[in-house]
């Protein structure tokens, strides 16, 4: 048999998981967590993040606000983000003031934890910069389009020598 420590500490990692012990084992991980009633606080990629946890669920979630001007964008990058990822799910709240992306996982030990919680973290921070990049894209074509040159100089480029067709 191994030393007593080892033991412990094999117990001590297949031992049911709660609140606390997933506080710890972010502490023991580097994440700077912060205690409150029902939630647990950190920081990642300059965001909040809440953890919650009940009945073998681990939710973590990051929410951000919504301009009112591009609420509609919003909706449908959130419809074409959750169709890429089935993992990670945006949901635009009841206030739609705000959004919230949501990454879920059955976790009932602290083995199980340390194994999915930097999966789901990375799956969260992929989804997040996904959604917008296709922001971005969106908004720039939205922007773009209305700008697009009218029909008789759509068909010519201007040149030092005149007017050449644009085939």
């Amino acid at each position: 048999m191994s030393n007593g420590k080892s033991h412990i500490n094999l117990q001590k990692m297949g031992s049911k998981l709660n609140m606390r012990s997933i506080f710890r084992c972010m502490m023991e991980d580097g994440y700077y967590p912060t205690f409150e009633k029902t939630h647990i606080l950190f920081s990642i990629d300059e965001n909040t993040a809440v953890v919650e946890y009940e009945e073998g669920v681990i939710s973590i979630r990051i929410f951000y606000s919504i301009q009112e001007e591009i609420y509609d964008y919003f909706l449908e990058v959130s419809n074409t983000t959750m169709a890429e990822t089935f993992i990670v799910k945006p949901v635009i709240l009841d206030d739609r003031r705000n959004i919230m992306f949501s990454f879920e996982m059955i976790c009932g030990t602290i083995r199980e934890f340390r194994k999915y919680f930097p999966l789901g973290i990375e799956r969260l921070t992929e989804t997040i910069q996904m959604h917008k990049n296709e922001m971005k894209r969106l908004i720039l074509n939205k922007k773009v389009s209305p700008a697009t040159i009218s029909a008789a100089e759509d068909t010519f480029i201007t040149s030092s020598k005149g007017l050449k067709p644009l085939s």
